[in-house]
Protein backbone atom coordinates (compact mmCIF):
# COMPACT_ATOMS: atom_id res chain seq x y z
CA UNK A 1 0.00 0.00 0.00
CA UNK A 2 1.50 3.57 -1.03
CA UNK A 3 -0.06 5.55 1.68
CA UNK A 4 -1.10 4.71 5.33
CA UNK A 5 -3.36 6.10 8.02
CA UNK A 6 -1.70 6.55 11.73
CA UNK A 7 -3.75 3.60 13.35
CA UNK A 8 -3.73 1.75 16.69
CA UNK A 9 -5.93 -0.85 17.81
CA UNK A 10 -7.30 -1.11 21.62
CA UNK A 11 -5.39 -3.79 23.95
CA UNK A 12 -5.30 -7.36 23.31
CA UNK A 13 -6.10 -6.76 19.01
CA UNK A 14 -4.13 -4.01 19.65
CA UNK A 15 -0.95 -6.22 20.96
CA UNK A 16 -1.68 -8.58 18.26
CA UNK A 17 -1.79 -5.82 14.95
CA UNK A 18 1.08 -3.97 17.09
CA UNK A 19 3.31 -6.67 18.39
CA UNK A 20 2.24 -9.51 15.69
CA UNK A 21 2.05 -6.87 12.53
CA UNK A 22 5.57 -4.99 13.72
CA UNK A 23 7.22 -7.79 14.88
CA UNK A 24 6.95 -9.48 11.12
CA UNK A 25 6.86 -6.33 9.41
CA UNK A 26 10.02 -6.95 7.34
CA UNK A 27 8.84 -10.79 6.87
CA UNK A 28 6.13 -9.38 5.77
CA UNK A 29 7.23 -6.82 3.28
CA UNK A 30 9.74 -9.53 1.93
CA UNK A 31 7.23 -12.31 1.79
CA UNK A 32 3.80 -10.55 0.14
CA UNK A 33 6.27 -8.39 -1.87
CA UNK A 34 8.17 -11.54 -3.48
CA UNK A 35 4.84 -13.03 -3.65
CA UNK A 36 3.15 -10.51 -5.51
CA UNK A 37 5.86 -9.91 -7.82
CA UNK A 38 6.74 -13.79 -8.26
CA UNK A 39 3.30 -13.23 -10.34
CA UNK A 40 2.63 -10.87 -13.57
CA UNK A 41 0.83 -8.02 -11.73
CA UNK A 42 -0.64 -6.83 -15.11
CA UNK A 43 -2.07 -10.24 -15.55
CA UNK A 44 -3.52 -10.28 -12.53
CA UNK A 45 -5.08 -7.17 -13.03
CA UNK A 46 -5.90 -8.15 -16.22
CA UNK A 47 -7.87 -11.09 -14.84
CA UNK A 48 -9.42 -9.36 -11.95
CA UNK A 49 -13.50 -9.02 -12.47
CA UNK A 50 -12.84 -5.63 -11.03
CA UNK A 51 -10.91 -4.31 -13.40
CA UNK A 52 -13.95 -2.68 -15.27
CA UNK A 53 -16.01 -1.85 -12.43
CA UNK A 54 -16.87 2.02 -12.35
CA UNK A 55 -18.57 3.87 -9.94
CA UNK A 56 -20.50 6.93 -11.78
CA UNK A 57 -23.68 8.14 -9.94
CA UNK A 58 -22.98 4.96 -7.24
CA UNK A 59 -22.03 7.56 -3.97
CA UNK A 60 -25.32 8.74 -2.31
CA UNK A 61 -25.23 11.39 0.25
CA UNK A 62 -27.93 10.19 2.96
CA UNK A 63 -29.53 12.63 5.76
CA UNK A 64 -31.82 11.05 8.50
CA UNK A 65 -35.16 12.46 8.69
CA UNK A 66 -35.03 12.98 12.71
CA UNK A 67 -31.42 14.03 13.83
CA UNK A 68 -30.04 14.84 10.25
CA UNK A 69 -27.31 12.70 10.05
CA UNK A 70 -25.24 12.69 7.56
CA UNK A 71 -23.78 9.58 5.58
CA UNK A 72 -22.13 8.42 2.52
CA UNK A 73 -23.78 5.32 0.68
CA UNK A 74 -23.00 2.94 -2.17
CA UNK A 75 -25.74 0.65 -2.46
CA UNK A 76 -25.01 -3.00 -3.80
CA UNK A 77 -27.40 -5.74 -3.45
CA UNK A 78 -25.20 -8.22 -5.03
CA UNK A 79 -25.04 -10.10 -2.13
CA UNK A 80 -27.18 -9.60 1.33
CA UNK A 81 -24.40 -8.30 3.27
CA UNK A 82 -24.93 -4.46 4.82
CA UNK A 83 -21.68 -2.24 6.55
CA UNK A 84 -21.11 0.60 8.33
CA UNK A 85 -18.47 1.77 8.81
CA UNK A 86 -17.97 5.44 11.49
CA UNK A 87 -15.23 7.10 13.49
CA UNK A 88 -15.32 10.17 15.47
CA UNK A 89 -13.15 12.51 14.37
CA UNK A 90 -10.30 14.12 17.13
CA UNK A 91 -11.29 11.42 19.59
CA UNK A 92 -8.14 8.95 19.37
CA UNK A 93 -5.23 8.42 21.46
CA UNK A 94 -3.53 11.73 20.55
CA UNK A 95 -6.70 13.68 22.49
CA UNK A 96 -6.66 11.50 25.63
CA UNK A 97 -6.27 13.63 28.86
CA UNK A 98 -2.16 13.59 29.63
CA UNK A 99 -3.48 11.19 33.55
CA UNK A 100 -5.25 9.18 31.78
CA UNK A 101 -3.33 7.71 28.63
CA UNK A 102 -4.86 4.85 26.94
CA UNK A 103 -8.58 5.47 28.00
CA UNK A 104 -9.60 5.50 24.05
CA UNK A 105 -8.09 1.78 23.95
CA UNK A 106 -9.93 0.50 27.32
CA UNK A 107 -13.34 2.12 26.20
CA UNK A 108 -12.84 0.47 22.73
CA UNK A 109 -12.07 -3.28 24.19
CA UNK A 110 -14.84 -2.32 26.85
CA UNK A 111 -17.65 -1.61 24.18
CA UNK A 112 -17.78 -5.39 22.71
CA UNK A 113 -17.79 -6.34 26.46
CA UNK A 114 -21.77 -6.37 26.62
CA UNK A 115 -24.92 -3.79 26.84
CA UNK A 116 -28.57 -3.29 27.18
CA UNK A 117 -29.75 -6.58 28.91
CA UNK A 118 -26.71 -8.82 27.29
CA UNK A 119 -23.42 -9.07 29.64
CA UNK A 120 -20.13 -10.10 27.81
CA UNK A 121 -20.23 -13.58 27.02
CA UNK A 122 -24.39 -13.37 26.02
CA UNK A 123 -23.46 -10.43 23.87
CA UNK A 124 -20.53 -12.17 21.95
CA UNK A 125 -22.62 -15.34 21.96
CA UNK A 126 -25.26 -13.25 20.32
CA UNK A 127 -22.53 -11.53 17.87
CA UNK A 128 -21.17 -14.99 16.67
CA UNK A 129 -24.96 -16.73 16.54
CA UNK A 130 -26.08 -14.31 13.82
CA UNK A 131 -22.60 -14.11 12.25
CA UNK A 132 -22.66 -10.33 13.05
CA UNK A 133 -19.54 -8.16 13.44
CA UNK A 134 -18.91 -5.04 15.97
CA UNK A 135 -15.49 -3.03 16.28
CA UNK A 136 -14.30 -0.56 17.89
CA UNK A 137 -10.67 0.92 17.27
CA UNK A 138 -8.69 4.00 18.58
CA UNK A 139 -6.22 5.51 16.11
CA UNK A 140 -4.09 8.22 17.31
CA UNK A 141 -6.12 10.66 15.53
CA UNK A 142 -9.87 8.97 15.90
CA UNK A 143 -11.92 6.69 17.47
CA UNK A 144 -13.66 4.24 14.75
CA UNK A 145 -16.15 1.51 14.88
CA UNK A 146 -17.69 -0.88 12.33
CA UNK A 147 -20.97 -3.15 11.67
CA UNK A 148 -20.54 -5.82 9.48
CA UNK A 149 -24.19 -8.23 8.98
CA UNK A 150 -26.26 -9.83 6.68
CA UNK A 151 -29.60 -8.58 5.26
CA UNK A 152 -31.47 -11.35 7.26
CA UNK A 153 -30.31 -10.49 10.41
CA UNK A 154 -29.51 -6.78 9.91
CA UNK A 155 -32.61 -5.69 12.78
CA UNK A 156 -30.81 -6.78 15.66
CA UNK A 157 -27.46 -5.96 14.84
CA UNK A 158 -28.57 -2.60 14.61
CA UNK A 159 -29.94 -2.45 17.82
CA UNK A 160 -26.48 -4.40 19.49
CA UNK A 161 -24.60 -1.59 17.82
CA UNK A 162 -26.98 1.33 19.20
CA UNK A 163 -26.34 -0.59 22.69
CA UNK A 164 -22.62 -0.64 22.33
CA UNK A 165 -22.72 2.87 21.84
CA UNK A 166 -25.19 4.22 24.47
CA UNK A 167 -25.90 1.48 27.15
CA UNK A 168 -22.92 -0.41 27.38
CA UNK A 169 -22.54 -2.34 30.60
CA UNK A 170 -18.64 -1.28 31.80
CA UNK A 171 -19.11 -4.21 34.21
CA UNK A 172 -15.95 -4.22 36.80
CA UNK A 173 -15.09 -7.69 36.51
CA UNK A 174 -14.93 -6.79 32.45
CA UNK A 175 -12.64 -3.92 33.23
CA UNK A 176 -10.38 -5.56 35.63
CA UNK A 177 -9.54 -8.54 33.06
CA UNK A 178 -9.09 -5.67 30.18
CA UNK A 179 -6.38 -4.00 32.39
CA UNK A 180 -4.89 -7.34 32.91
CA UNK A 181 -4.52 -7.48 28.95
CA UNK A 182 -2.93 -3.88 28.84
CA UNK A 183 -0.48 -5.22 31.69
CA UNK A 184 0.60 -7.95 29.64
CA UNK A 185 0.68 -6.00 26.17
CA UNK A 186 2.97 -3.99 28.16
CA UNK A 187 5.32 -6.17 29.11
CA UNK A 188 5.21 -8.26 25.81
CA UNK A 189 6.01 -4.54 24.20
CA UNK A 190 9.55 -3.97 26.35
CA UNK A 191 10.73 -7.66 24.97
CA UNK A 192 10.33 -6.87 20.93
CA UNK A 193 12.83 -4.82 19.14
CA UNK A 194 10.28 -3.87 16.36
CA UNK A 195 7.90 -2.75 19.23
CA UNK A 196 11.02 -1.03 20.97
CA UNK A 197 11.92 0.66 17.46
CA UNK A 198 8.15 2.03 17.04
CA UNK A 199 8.21 3.42 20.68
CA UNK A 200 12.12 5.60 20.08
CA UNK A 201 11.11 6.76 16.95
CA UNK A 202 7.69 8.23 18.44
CA UNK A 203 9.31 9.41 21.03
CA UNK A 204 12.52 11.06 19.15
CA UNK A 205 10.15 12.22 16.11
CA UNK A 206 7.49 13.87 18.32
CA UNK A 207 8.74 14.70 22.27
CA UNK A 208 6.60 15.27 24.95
CA UNK A 209 3.76 15.69 21.71
CA UNK A 210 1.08 13.31 22.20
CA UNK A 211 2.00 11.84 19.00
CA UNK A 212 5.14 10.95 21.18
CA UNK A 213 3.10 9.02 23.45
CA UNK A 214 3.30 4.86 23.67
CA UNK A 215 0.31 3.72 21.68
CA UNK A 216 -1.16 1.58 24.14
CA UNK A 217 -1.72 4.68 26.59
CA UNK A 218 0.26 4.48 30.10
CA UNK A 219 -0.21 1.19 32.59
CA UNK A 220 -0.45 3.60 35.78
CA UNK A 221 -3.35 5.60 33.91
CA UNK A 222 -5.05 2.74 32.51
CA UNK A 223 -4.40 1.01 35.97
CA UNK A 224 -6.86 3.71 37.53
CA UNK A 225 -9.33 4.13 35.48
CA UNK A 226 -12.74 3.91 36.51
CA UNK A 227 -16.44 3.23 35.30
CA UNK A 228 -17.36 7.14 35.86
CA UNK A 229 -14.20 7.80 33.22
CA UNK A 230 -15.09 5.31 30.89
CA UNK A 231 -18.79 7.09 31.00
CA UNK A 232 -16.95 10.45 31.04
CA UNK A 233 -14.85 9.40 27.44
CA UNK A 234 -18.02 8.22 26.08
CA UNK A 235 -20.21 11.93 26.99
CA UNK A 236 -17.53 13.66 25.92
CA UNK A 237 -15.93 12.03 22.84
CA UNK A 238 -18.56 10.64 20.94
CA UNK A 239 -21.18 12.93 19.51
CA UNK A 240 -23.00 13.73 16.80
CA UNK A 241 -20.99 17.07 15.59
CA UNK A 242 -17.90 14.27 15.43
CA UNK A 243 -19.15 11.68 13.86
CA UNK A 244 -18.34 10.38 10.19
CA UNK A 245 -20.46 7.19 8.55
CA UNK A 246 -19.77 5.58 5.15
CA UNK A 247 -22.29 2.27 4.76
CA UNK A 248 -22.22 -0.11 1.27
CA UNK A 249 -23.79 -2.90 0.60
CA UNK A 250 -27.85 -4.11 0.33
CA UNK A 251 -29.59 -1.37 1.95
CA UNK A 252 -31.61 1.15 0.45
CA UNK A 253 -31.13 5.51 0.87
CA UNK A 254 -34.47 5.77 2.96
CA UNK A 255 -33.58 2.66 4.49
CA UNK A 256 -30.14 4.10 5.77
CA UNK A 257 -31.66 7.05 6.61
CA UNK A 258 -33.85 4.96 9.35
CA UNK A 259 -30.93 2.94 10.89
CA UNK A 260 -29.01 6.24 11.07
CA UNK A 261 -31.71 7.67 13.20
CA UNK A 262 -32.03 4.14 15.28
CA UNK A 263 -27.87 3.59 16.36
CA UNK A 264 -26.76 7.42 16.26
CA UNK A 265 -29.35 9.84 17.13
CA UNK A 266 -29.31 8.78 21.40
CA UNK A 267 -25.57 10.65 20.65
CA UNK A 268 -24.80 13.90 22.48
CA UNK A 269 -24.80 16.43 20.17
CA UNK A 270 -21.35 18.05 20.54
CA UNK A 271 -18.46 16.70 21.91
CA UNK A 272 -15.12 18.35 23.90
CA UNK A 273 -12.47 17.01 22.80
CA UNK A 274 -8.72 18.05 23.84
CA UNK A 275 -7.29 20.12 21.50
CA UNK A 276 -4.12 18.91 19.88
CA UNK A 277 -1.31 21.23 18.45
CA UNK A 278 1.01 20.64 15.48
CA UNK A 279 4.04 18.87 16.97
CA UNK A 280 7.72 20.63 15.73
CA UNK A 281 10.10 18.03 14.60
CA UNK A 282 13.53 18.38 14.27
CA UNK A 283 14.69 16.63 10.99
CA UNK A 284 18.54 18.26 11.58
CA UNK A 285 19.01 16.05 15.03
CA UNK A 286 20.27 12.91 13.46
CA UNK A 287 19.70 9.11 13.57
CA UNK A 288 19.73 7.82 17.01
CA UNK A 289 21.62 4.29 17.17
CA UNK A 290 19.95 1.83 20.27
CA UNK A 291 22.29 -1.22 21.31
CA UNK A 292 19.78 -4.00 22.21
CA UNK A 293 21.09 -7.64 22.62
CA UNK A 294 17.93 -9.20 22.13
CA UNK A 295 17.37 -8.18 18.25
CA UNK A 296 19.73 -11.34 17.82
CA UNK A 297 22.19 -10.23 15.23
CA UNK A 298 19.49 -8.46 13.00
CA UNK A 299 19.54 -4.33 13.20
CA UNK A 300 16.79 -2.87 12.13
CA UNK A 301 15.88 0.53 10.90
CA UNK A 302 12.67 2.72 10.90
CA UNK A 303 13.66 6.16 9.53
CA UNK A 304 10.89 9.32 8.67
CA UNK A 305 11.13 12.46 6.09
CA UNK A 306 8.53 15.72 6.38
CA UNK A 307 5.78 14.54 4.23
CA UNK A 308 2.39 16.15 2.56
CA UNK A 309 -1.77 15.90 3.92
CA UNK A 310 -4.12 14.42 2.00
CA UNK A 311 -5.37 17.29 -0.08
CA UNK A 312 -1.66 19.46 -0.28
CA UNK A 313 -1.09 19.77 -4.19
CA UNK A 314 1.85 17.63 -4.05
CA UNK A 315 0.21 14.52 -2.42
CA UNK A 316 -0.35 12.91 -6.09
CA UNK A 317 3.31 13.45 -7.54
CA UNK A 318 5.00 12.72 -3.84
CA UNK A 319 2.58 9.22 -4.08
CA UNK A 320 3.50 8.50 -7.39
CA UNK A 321 7.13 9.68 -6.81
CA UNK A 322 7.50 7.23 -3.51
CA UNK A 323 5.75 4.18 -5.29
CA UNK A 324 9.16 4.53 -7.97
CA UNK A 325 11.43 5.26 -5.33
CA UNK A 326 9.86 2.53 -2.18
CA UNK A 327 6.42 2.15 -2.52
CA UNK A 328 6.03 -0.97 -4.98
CA UNK A 329 7.80 -3.77 -3.61
CA UNK A 330 10.90 -5.80 -4.94
CA UNK A 331 10.26 -3.50 -8.12
CA UNK A 332 11.18 -0.36 -6.25
CA UNK A 333 14.57 1.51 -6.75
CA UNK A 334 15.70 0.96 -2.97
CA UNK A 335 14.51 -2.85 -3.22
CA UNK A 336 16.34 -3.18 -6.45
CA UNK A 337 19.75 -1.88 -5.38
CA UNK A 338 19.86 -3.46 -1.61
CA UNK A 339 17.63 -6.56 -1.86
CA UNK A 340 18.01 -7.97 -5.68
CA UNK A 341 20.95 -6.19 -6.25
CA UNK A 342 23.11 -6.84 -3.43
CA UNK A 343 21.26 -9.44 -1.40
CA UNK A 344 21.95 -7.08 1.81
CA UNK A 345 18.06 -7.04 3.37
CA UNK A 346 15.65 -8.98 3.87
CA UNK A 347 13.15 -6.03 2.71
CA UNK A 348 13.09 -2.35 2.32
CA UNK A 349 10.15 -0.36 1.76
CA UNK A 350 9.05 3.36 2.24
CA UNK A 351 4.89 4.78 2.12
CA UNK A 352 3.59 8.02 2.87
CA UNK A 353 1.96 8.14 6.30
CA UNK A 354 -0.92 10.72 6.76
CA UNK A 355 -1.62 11.14 10.56
CA UNK A 356 -3.46 14.69 10.73
CA UNK A 357 -0.85 16.72 12.71
CA UNK A 358 1.95 15.11 10.89
CA UNK A 359 2.01 13.66 7.68
CA UNK A 360 5.39 11.88 6.77
CA UNK A 361 7.39 9.96 4.45
CA UNK A 362 8.18 6.72 6.46
CA UNK A 363 9.82 3.56 5.52
CA UNK A 364 11.92 0.82 6.81
CA UNK A 365 14.22 -2.20 6.48
CA UNK A 366 16.42 -4.66 8.14
CA UNK A 367 19.63 -6.39 7.70
CA UNK A 368 22.26 -8.67 9.70
CA UNK A 369 24.32 -6.06 12.00
CA UNK A 370 27.45 -6.78 9.59
CA UNK A 371 25.52 -5.49 6.38
CA UNK A 372 23.82 -3.11 8.41
CA UNK A 373 26.06 -0.13 7.18
CA UNK A 374 26.18 -1.16 3.33
CA UNK A 375 22.21 -0.58 3.40
CA UNK A 376 22.13 2.56 5.27
CA UNK A 377 24.87 3.79 2.43
CA UNK A 378 22.67 2.22 -0.15
CA UNK A 379 19.55 4.04 1.52
CA UNK A 380 21.16 7.34 1.39
CA UNK A 381 22.67 7.37 -2.26
CA UNK A 382 19.42 6.20 -3.91
CA UNK A 383 17.13 8.34 -1.64
CA UNK A 384 19.69 11.19 -2.39
CA UNK A 385 20.11 10.69 -6.49
CA UNK A 386 16.36 10.40 -6.85
CA UNK A 387 16.05 13.72 -5.09
CA UNK A 388 18.85 15.26 -7.32
CA UNK A 389 17.72 13.65 -10.76
CA UNK A 390 14.31 12.09 -10.59
CA UNK A 391 12.45 9.53 -12.39
CA UNK A 392 12.38 8.83 -16.18
CA UNK A 393 9.76 8.83 -18.17
CA UNK A 394 9.26 5.13 -18.53
CA UNK A 395 8.83 4.76 -14.23
CA UNK A 396 6.40 7.54 -13.74
CA UNK A 397 4.43 5.95 -17.00
CA UNK A 398 4.52 2.47 -15.37
CA UNK A 399 3.97 3.37 -11.85
CA UNK A 400 0.82 5.63 -12.84
CA UNK A 401 -0.71 2.71 -15.09
CA UNK A 402 0.07 0.25 -11.93
CA UNK A 403 -1.62 2.58 -9.37
CA UNK A 404 -5.04 3.20 -12.12
CA UNK A 405 -5.30 0.03 -12.71
CA UNK A 406 -4.80 -2.16 -9.99
CA UNK A 407 -7.25 0.75 -7.71
CA UNK A 408 -10.48 -0.85 -8.05
CA UNK A 409 -8.83 -3.88 -6.36
CA UNK A 410 -9.70 -2.09 -3.33
CA UNK A 411 -13.25 -2.46 -3.56
CA UNK A 412 -13.62 -6.04 -3.31
CA UNK A 413 -15.51 -5.92 -0.10
CA UNK A 414 -18.67 -4.22 1.07
CA UNK A 415 -16.50 -3.32 4.52
CA UNK A 416 -13.64 -1.81 1.98
CA UNK A 417 -16.14 0.48 0.48
CA UNK A 418 -17.91 1.60 3.88
CA UNK A 419 -14.59 2.60 5.13
CA UNK A 420 -13.53 4.29 1.79
CA UNK A 421 -16.75 6.15 2.22
CA UNK A 422 -15.64 7.48 5.76
CA UNK A 423 -12.24 8.84 4.76
CA UNK A 424 -13.60 10.73 1.86
CA UNK A 425 -15.84 12.53 4.07
CA UNK A 426 -13.05 13.13 6.15
CA UNK A 427 -10.22 14.59 3.54
CA UNK A 428 -13.21 16.23 1.92
CA UNK A 429 -12.26 14.87 -1.27
CA UNK A 430 -15.70 14.95 -2.12
CA UNK A 431 -18.72 12.70 -3.39
CA UNK A 432 -17.51 11.93 -6.60
CA UNK A 433 -13.87 11.45 -5.62
CA UNK A 434 -14.36 7.65 -6.86
CA UNK A 435 -14.78 8.82 -10.70
CA UNK A 436 -11.99 11.37 -10.39
CA UNK A 437 -9.15 9.73 -8.48
CA UNK A 438 -7.92 7.70 -11.78
CA UNK A 439 -7.82 11.20 -13.50
CA UNK A 440 -5.82 12.92 -10.27
CA UNK A 441 -3.33 9.93 -11.17
CA UNK A 442 -3.28 10.41 -14.96
CA UNK A 443 -2.79 14.07 -15.25
CA UNK A 444 0.47 14.22 -13.11
CA UNK A 445 3.55 14.90 -14.94
CA UNK A 446 6.91 13.55 -14.89
CA UNK A 447 8.06 17.04 -14.03
CA UNK A 448 5.38 17.33 -11.25
CA UNK A 449 7.07 14.24 -9.74
CA UNK A 450 10.56 15.79 -10.47
CA UNK A 451 9.54 18.69 -8.61
CA UNK A 452 8.12 16.63 -6.02
CA UNK A 453 11.06 14.16 -5.68
CA UNK A 454 13.41 17.90 -5.37
CA UNK A 455 11.31 19.08 -2.58
CA UNK A 456 10.79 16.18 -0.02
CA UNK A 457 13.89 13.55 -0.95
CA UNK A 458 16.90 15.21 1.36
CA UNK A 459 18.95 12.64 3.17
CA UNK A 460 19.48 16.30 5.45
CA UNK A 461 15.58 16.16 6.30
CA UNK A 462 15.63 12.69 6.62
CA UNK A 463 16.51 11.04 10.14
CA UNK A 464 16.17 7.60 11.81
CA UNK A 465 15.83 5.33 15.01
CA UNK A 466 17.83 1.95 14.60
CA UNK A 467 17.97 -0.83 17.06
CA UNK A 468 20.13 -3.62 17.12
CA UNK A 469 24.15 -3.91 17.56
CA UNK A 470 26.34 -1.45 16.45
Amino acid sequence: MAYRRRRSSSLLSKLIKTICAIAFVIYAVWYGYSRFFTFNPKQILEESVLKEKTFASQVTEVVSPRHKIKAYLIEDKANPIISISFLFKNAGLASDDANKQGISNVVAAMLVEGSGELDSQAFKEKLENLAIGISFDASVDDFSGSLITTSENQEEAYKLLADSLTKPLFAEKDLQRIKQQAYKSFLMQKEHPNSVLSLELAKFLYGKHPYGRNPLGSIDAISRITEDDLRGFLASHLALNNLIIGAAGDISPEKLGLVLDRIFGALPQNAGINFVRNPEIDFKQGDKNINLPAAAGQNISSFAAPGVSRTDEDFYPLYIANHILGGSGLNSRLSKAAREDKGLTYGIYSYLSLADKSPLIRGGFSSTKDNYNKVVSILNEEWEKFGRKGATKQEVEDAKNYLVSSYNLRFASVANLSEILVYMQKDNLGRDFLQKRNEYVKKVSIEDVNKAARRYFSTENKISVNVGQF
